[in-house]
């Protein structure tokens, strides 16, 4: 008798588990709009702007201004922008190197700490150096300045350099722990990746829409050459009621498709405390595509896992993923 107790009381335990993941996993409907609310969106999407990211064209409010630009990275280069006059640039450009040139290190092995510079032309200009004071000076960054249509640009990227024969202790101990010579340099590599990259980035005005093919960053956009980049890059838009972000990754290419990965997404829903608004497919111009729109939790990135979660309630993120 004691054992069919036991029982009936597992079954039990699992049907309310069982209730509890269906109830925070299904999706739930949103709430119509009200009249004032109607008014307040049909008034807010009046008008409207054109936005490129990536190498996609969507539609915001013509109200909604760019917040806040979080991570762009184009084949592991990490890129800003900032619009300024050319003699600011001059300026700029004239104090970091300057700034890099005077940078002390820990140990006076690692000087100097600007290794070299490289002026492509009076608007780009590269330098190579330490990545801080205390990090051994064979493992550096490039940093790249370009100036292009009233737009400064940034681009930098991690580099190893253990090419000048002070290094050699260093170089020996990578190989001895099973690292492959030709991985101990490969700052000619990057240093020709940033060359090119640099020379087919272009400042653009935030609404234009470039005509050839290529990948939109903020205030840029960045000529394709035959071969499809990996790209990372977010934008925040903030209005007084609500925030939107819109996230392009291509990088994030998986056999399964976004609502065939259910089994993966459903457990984060649960963790964050977030429930499924609507989900199903989406038929885009020219795109066959899947949406999964979530409500509540936190917003986190996980860069690791590349995970890009919901934090805020006031925000609702649809992540579009192609079939």
């Amino acid at each position: 008798m004691r054992v069919r107790h036991m029982w009936l009381g597992l079954i039990v335990i699992l049907l309310i588990l069982f209730t509890i993941i269906w109830l925070l996993t299904r999706p739930w409907p949103a709430a119509p709009l009200t009249a004032e609310e109607k008014q307040m969106t049909d008034k807010l999407f009046e008008q409207t702007k054109p936005q490129c990211l990536g190498r996609y064209l969507f539609d915001v409010p013509i109200s909604f201004n760019n917040a806040a630009v979080g991570q762009v990275n184009i084949n592991e280069m990490r890129i800003s922008s900032k619009r300024l006059y050319p003699p600011a640039f001059e300026q700029r450009v004239r104090l970091r190197e300057q700034e890099l040139k005077n940078s002390p290190t820990v140990d006076p092995k690692y000087l100097p700490f600007l290794k070299q510079v490289y002026r492509i032309n009076e608007n780009t200009v590269i330098f190579d150096r330490n990545v801080n004071g205390s990090v051994p000076g064979f493992g550096r960054v490039l940093e790249g300045h370009r100036y292009n249509n009233g737009v400064a640009f940034i681009v930098t990227t991690t580099i190893r350099d253990l090419s000048d024969p002070k290094y050699k202790k260093d170089m020996d101990d990578y190989l001895n722990s099973g690292t492959r010579e030709d991985a101990l340099n490969n700052k000619p590599q990057k240093l020709e990746e940033m060359k090119i990259l640099l020379s087919r980035i272009k400042g653009r005005k935030d609404d234009e829409v470039p005509e050839q093919p290529g990948v939109c960053i903020p205030d840029g956009f960045i000529y394709d050459v035959g071969s499809m980049s990996n790209d990372i890059i977010n934008i925040i838009y903030n209005s007084d009621d609500f925030g939107l972000i819109v996230n392009s990754n291509s990088n994030l290419r998986k056999d399964g498709t976004l609502l065939g990965r259910a089994g993966e997404i459903n457990p984060t829903l649960i963790r964050i405390g977030a429930h499924t608004l609507k989900k199903g497919v989406v038929n885009l111009p020219e795109i066959n595509a899947e949406e999964w729109l979530v409500k509540g939790g936190r917003i986190s990135i996980n860069r690791k896992k590349k995970e890009f979660l919901l934090t805020d309630s006031r925000f609702m993120v649809m992540r579009i993923s192609p079939i």
